[in-house]
């Protein structure tokens, strides 16, 4: 049995389509899969379950996330992260 590298990516991005509030879009893709697509109205929220989606799909137990964009305020507006993992096929 070989063991093959795979890759997942997410990313979170709050909707600023609307001045005030938005809610935050995730995206999480695997390798060789169909991107899952998820909104939440708090980024907590949003990374509790994409942590349990790690644990639950790769080997690992967590996905190291960064922040890539701010606003004005200097809050957060673009987190994104990758991880690899080693599956077994």
């Amino acid at each position: 049995m070989a063991k093959l590298s795979k890759t997942l990516t997410a990313t979170l991005t709050k909707n600023t389509a609307v001045e005030k509030g938005g809610a935050w879009l995730l995206t999480i893709n695997e390798e060789q899969s169909t991107p899952t697509h998820s909104a939440w109205s708090n980024p907590s929220a949003a990374k509790r379950y994409l942590k349990q989606y790690v644990i639950d799909n790769t080997s690992r137990k967590s996905i190291k996330m960064e922040i890539k964009a701010t606003n004005e305020a200097g809050k957060p507006t673009h987190i994104a992260g990758e991880l690899t993992y080693k599956v077994t096929e």
